[in-house]
């Protein structure tokens, strides 16, 4: 494998990843009229962010500590770009959108190391992440979704170069994005060829010492180990084998095998049996991608039955399924077109991006009505209460987010 790998399908890459989220904001703006989040959650984030960069801490209302954003690292970063531009919403579509860009790259670098001798695989992982509906959806949408993306794809590269402690450093960190993360980061420790006791020591350490400071910090603005949202949308208990059914269903919907005529899943179906194939291939060599494209949905789903708004919550699977995909693929091209797969590899490719452009205007649509219904509704109602409202007011409502940003009010949830 070279060791200055060609720019140009990098660069493809990052054109497609581009033009991709240029039509999500484009029918934002033409649906929608004005620049919004499709997701209350996002306005949520927004006033925890502004209130901290603003001196009013870590709170949802000013002054009052609590632990109610699911990633606080994601308030972190959230805050000093509202201290940049005195605003939150276009600063957070631009970081997502530059967050997708560098984890497809992250992908191409980290499918060039699982096949040295592929030129075509790598490149088609990277624009399949790139523009995959999800994915693009959670670049503009507000939320965290990029920025633990990017995390997630940082470890997976230093996984495939055998950095196993900055592995974990990078799944670990993912935590104070996504409480779930710790599923990546136990991965980060137990699944790796070759382990014993005392090669996992580093990694252990440091995933210890960040799960650690993060139950800390949640204990000491909010009263517990996890943030209060956590609470709020997941339980363990219940009707366990139905959680499971239903996040198998969400799991196969992702990847384009719906059990809904009316809803497209947003990746080609192709991509199942390619990911099968992959796993047997690469599993004794990258267990970690295997366990987690097909074993986090499961863990999740013992307490959650839902995979989120366009499987949000299950989206990180992605660039996992994808790297075994890929080679999934190559290895059937080869099979079945001997010395001219290439062809049969591109040929696969094509129909699965043309898939996922075809899904993906559906989504881009979807995405600028959601935010036009929050403009519309909650938010509209928020500036109508600010000119009508005087300060120390309180209201009380269901969907806190826009509402918490624009009212001006003292918000119970």
């Amino acid at each position: 494998m070279s060791k200055h790998p060609s720019i140009l399908p990098q660069l493809l890459i990052v054109v497609a990843t581009l033009a991709g989220s240029a039509f999500f904001l484009a029918a934002e703006h033409q649906v929608a009229g004005k620049w919004g989040f499709s997701l209350d959650d996002s306005w949520i984030y927004a006033t925890f962010a502004r209130n901290l960069a603003t001196g009013h801490g870590y709170s949802f209302n000013p002054g009052e500590p609590i632990g109610g954003a699911t990633g606080p690292m994601y308030v972190f970063i959230l805050a000093p770009l509202y201290l940049l531009f005195h605003d939150v919403v276009l600063p957070a579509k631009v970081l997502g959108i530059a967050c997708l860009c560098a984890s497809a790259i992250l992908v191409y670098h980290s499918m060039r190391r699982v096949d040295p001798t592929d030129r075509i695989g790598p490149l088609l992982a990277g624009v399949l992440v790139g523009i995959s509906p999800t994915l693009l959806w959670g670049a503009v949408s507000g939320m965290e979704v990029p920025v633990y993306l990017l995390v997630a794809c940082l470890g997976i590269y230093f996984y495939t170069l055998e950095r196993w402690t900055l592995t974990a450093l990078c799944w670990a960190a993912g935590v104070w994005l996504r409480p779930d993360g710790i599923i990546l980061a136990l991965l980060a420790i137990v699944a790796r060829p070759k382990l014993t006791a005392r090669n996992s020591i580093g990694s252990a350490v440091v995933v210890g010492v960040i799960i650690g400071a993060y139950l800390l910090f949640n204990y000491a603005v909010g009263g517990g180990p996890l943030p209060n949202s956590v609470g709020v949308k997941s339980s363990f208990g219940g009707n366990l084998l139905g959680r499971e059914w239903s996040m198998a269903t969400q799991w196969l919907w992702l990847w384009g095998l719906s059990l809904r005529p009316i809803s497209l899943g947003h990746h080609f179906a192709l991509l199942i049996p390619a990911m099968i194939v992959g796993s047997i291939a690469l599993i004794r060599r990258w267990p970690a991608f295997v366990a987690y494209a097909f074993g986090f949905p499961l863990v999740f789903g013992a307490f959650g039955p839902s995979g989120g708004q366009h499987g949000r919550y299950i989206a990180y699977v992605v660039p996992f399924g994808i790297i075994l995909a890929c080679s999934g693929l190559a290895y059937l091209a080869g099979r079945s077109f001997g010395r001219h797969y290439a062809k049969g590899l591109l040929a696969a490719g094509l129909l699965c991006i043309a898939w996922q452009v075809y899904v993906g205007q559906k989504v881009g649509i979807a995405h600028g009505w959601n935010v036009q219904n929050i403009n519309e509704m909650q938010r509209f109602v928020a500036e109508r209460i600010r000119r009508g409202a005087s300060p120390g007011d309180t209201i009380a409502v269901n969907d806190i987010g826009a509402m918490g940003y624009f009212s001006g009010c003292y918000v119970v949830d």
